[in-house]
């Protein structure tokens, strides 16, 4: 009979070990899938950082054809009408720009929060793996002590019941 509690024992042993190795081959990628999520985030928020240099050159090419068409009409660029104009084509390229940049910080941001999801369910997964592995040792090897496991002697005697 000892030898069938053993190899209970030891097959259940395998079990916890077999069933901690799947939650910490979950947690991996669960962790693999953290990595992607700020990698994205990165590629989405260089897109806007192109974006923006786009932003910042129309900006420039305004400028230049205000000051290049009034110089041409024989208006001063830099006052009057001319001016008003080109301070409001810069108001309006400035205001575009604010609104990439904070698009990009929302991208970054939310790859990260993604991130930190997977890193939590890892953690949950590892832990979760952990306590199911040592609960069902736990049972096992207290079902077996009721069965008729080696039977210990030293509760017996002291209570008057050996």
């Amino acid at each position: 009979m000892g030898a069938t509690v053993g190899l209970q024992l030891a097959v259940s042993a395998a079990s916890a070990v077999s069933q901690m190795q799947a939650a910490r081959s979950q947690a991996r990628g669960l962790a693999a899938q953290a990595t992607m999520a700020r990698i994205q985030a990165k590629q989405e928020s260089l897109k806007y950082k192109a974006q923006g240099v786009q932003v910042m050159d129309n900006i420039l090419r305004t400028q230049a054809a205000i000051v290049a068409r009034a110089g041409s009409g024989g208006i001063d660029p830099f006052s009057g009408s001319a001016l008003k104009l080109a301070k409001y084509a810069a108001a309006k390229g400035v205001q575009e720009m604010y609104t990439v940049q904070d698009n990009e910080l929302i991208t970054i941001r939310g790859g990260e929060m993604q991130a930190a999801q997977y890193m939590q369910q890892a953690k949950s997964t590892m832990k979760a793996g952990m306590i199911g592995a040592f609960t069902s040792f736990g049972t096992t090897a207290y079902n077996v002590g009721m069965i008729g496991g080696p039977q210990s002697t030293l509760g017996s005697t002291k209570l008057g019941l050996g």
